[in-house]
């Protein structure tokens, strides 16, 4: 399929409808499940059947997060002592070589931490030690740390990738922004306040095109802040139900978040859906649909019909916390 991206994602729906969602054949990918000290790896189209069965699992005691990078085509997982980076080139999907390529230690205790990539660059943040830090990619060496002067303790930090640069994106309670990671005084940065202003922030994503989403919520309501040029817009999603919740995105098919239900945004507006359940994990797969984890359950939903359809739900045995999608050979 070519590149897609520079389409707006209203028009891509008309596009995705006819490669992706219930398409046939099925794209050849792994669903990477981190939870319960363990990464399950599952076959895209078994989890679509409702028939789960794990290609592989890697004993992972600790783990805090995953990300892959298809560019780069690496699996990187976060301990709270340490980042390990696999190629996933070898991958298939009947097997997950466990073979990491780099074992990089951290210079702080990240418990409660998470993942976020950038163009060139992957940011660990520490929230409980405050600490942030920038590895190069495809494989991470001496860390680089993040200067986070000014920076509320309760943000929740992303890259940007603007220019070459991957800039450091913030979304704090009170404000919506970006600046170079190092030199927090330099440029590009900008930054704008958020009205009304979040109690908590939950997710910030960079989408590949040049927008910031952030998520949080106020006493109320969960909130969506875009970041966009010069200009930041926002809109209640998940009907009312304030709190935890989480972003769902990939560049191309769409956007969506989940917390107590789920709401898909791009390309199409489902409103909220799934109101009486809590989902703790999710990702919109590159193959059309929206994989969401409900402590041990996982449902798998079309994204091609509005509201998305729910074409199965399986039983893992585990409680996953953090997803990735893998396309393979």
């Amino acid at each position: 399929m070519k590149k897609l991206w520079p389409l707006p994602l209203a028009l891509l729906g008309l596009i995705l409808s006819a490669c992706t969602g219930s398409q046939e054949p099925p794209l050849p990918a792994l669903v990477a499940m981190g939870g319960e000290g363990e990464v399950r790896f599952f076959r895209a189209r078994d989890l679509q059947g409702g028939t789960p069965n794990p290609v592989g699992t890697w004993t992972t005691p600790s783990l805090q997060d995953l990300a892959h990078s298809q560019t780069f085509g690496q699996l990187y997982l976060l301990f709270p002592d340490r980042l390990e980076a696999y190629p996933t080139s070898g991958f298939t999907e009947t097997s997950v070589p466990n073979d990491p390529s780099v074992v990089q230690a951290l210079p702080v205790d990240c418990t409660g931490g998470y993942l976020r990539l950038g163009q060139n660059k992957l940011l660990v943040h520490c929230p409980g030690t405050q600490k942030a830090f920038l590895f190069g990619l495809p494989d991470p060496g001496t860390p680089e740390e993040a200067d986070l002067t000014g920076l509320d303790p309760a943000s929740r930090l992303a890259l940007l990738p603007q220019e070459g640069l991957d800039l450091l994106a913030y979304l704090a309670p009170g404000a919506l922004g970006f600046r170079p990671a190092e030199a927090p005084g330099a440029t590009p940065r900008l930054e704008k306040p958020l009205n009304p202003p979040l109690q908590t922030p939950w997710d910030l994503r960079a989408d590949g095109q040049g927008r910031l989403l952030g998520l949080g919520t106020t006493s109320t309501e969960v909130r969506l802040y875009t970041l966009q040029g010069e200009g930041v817009s926002s809109r209640k999603v998940l009907g009312d139900f304030p709190g935890e919740a989480h972003l769902a995105l990939d560049p191309v098919v769409g956007l969506g978040v989940y917390g107590q239900g789920f709401q898909v945004l791009e390309p199409r507006d489902s409103g909220p859906q799934e109101v009486y359940t809590r989902f703790t994990a999710g990702l919109v797969g590159q193959d059309g649909y929206l994989y969401l984890a409900a402590g041990t359950l996982l449902s798998v939903y079309d994204l091609v019909p509005s509201p998305p359809q729910r074409v199965a739900t399986s039983s893992l045995g585990f409680a996953p916390k953090a997803l990735a999608f893998l396309p393979v050979q």
